[in-house]
């Protein structure tokens, strides 16, 4: 069975852009924000695991309960991102920044791209909310860099660039 390698390395892949609206936030869209110099970044969708026993049997049962989805990732910090840019007035998450995104509880629009953002690219969508920013600098780290999570609010979904 044959199949492509998804390649990290290639610049194109593993891209988090946040908007407004879906349409914004999808590879490639308009006034999308496409967050810079990710170092690394998960996709985690998890459903709900509860286990339980009975006592006629020597090992415990389990049944699924509702997804618990986020996104992961590390990042080097610049101003923009993270304090916002005034000028940039089509996509609120861009004005405002992360940390007044996420301040403010506003919930965002997201897709992560796999592939890239060509016609036919594989990504995941969602919504949810920004948290766990979490800047630092050190003597040894001369660099903001900070965490980031989204908490899913629904569903991810899987498309493909149109």
């Amino acid at each position: 069975m044959a199949g492509n390698v998804i390649n990290v390395t290639a610049g194109s892949q593993a891209i988090l852009t946040l908007g407004t609206t879906a349409v914004m936030a999808a590879p490639g869209g308009a006034n999308g924000m496409v967050l810079p110099t990710i170092q690394d970044i998960s996709v985690n969708s998890s459903p709900g695991i509860v286990r339980y026993s009975v006592l006629d049997d020597t090992a415990s049962k389990a049944f699924t309960t509702v997804n618990e989805n986020s996104i992961s990732l590390n990042m080097l910090l610049n101003d923009d991102a993270f304090f916002g840019n005034a000028s940039l007035t089509d996509n609120a998450i861009e004005t405002n920044g992360l940390f007044t995104t996420q301040n403010n509880k506003t919930e965002i629009f997201f897709s992560v791209a796999f592939e890239g953002d060509d016609v036919g690219d594989y990504y995941i969508a969602g919504q949810g909310f920004l948290s766990g920013l979490a800047p630092s600098a050190s003597l040894d780290q001369a660099i903001w860099i900070s965490s980031l999570e989204i908490a899913v609010n629904g569903e991810l979904t899987k498309s493909t660039v149109s």
